[in-house]
C-alpha cells in the first residue's frame, strides 16, 4: 500500500483505528491514575495538548506516541497492537 501523500488524511481522523487509539490512550491513562494536566506536566506539554489527543482533534506522530506510552508506563508496541485490532 503506497504512502498517503497528505490525501485524505483526515478521513483518517475519525476512522476505527483512530478511535481505538484514543480509547487505549485515555483507558492507559485513567488506569494509572493520571489526569490529563498531570500527564501533560509530565510530557512538559500544555495541558491542551492531551485534551486535544483524546477528544481526536490531534494526532500523534509515532515518536509522540512512544514518549506517551513511555510516560504512562505502557509498552508502545503493546498499544499499537490493540489499535491495530480495531476494524478500518
Amino acid at each position: 500500500m503506497p504512502l498517503n501523500r497528505g490525501h485524505g488524511m483526515s478521513k483518517h481522523l475519525r476512522s476505527a483505528r483512530h478511535k481505538a487509539l484514543i480509547a487505549v490512550l485515555k483507558a492507559t491513562r485513567e488506569s494509572a491514575g493520571i489526569t490529563q494536566r498531570e500527564l501533560a506536566r509530565r510530557l512538559d506539554r500544555a495541558h491542551s495538548f492531551v485534551g486535544k489527543i483524546e477528544s481526536g482533534e490531534r494526532q500523534l506522530n509515532v515518536l509522540e506516541f512512544c514518549e506517551y506510552a513511555d510516560t504512562l508506563g505502557a509498552d508502545a508496541a503493546e498499544l499499537l497492537r490493540t489499535v491495530l485490532r480495531a476494524k478500518g
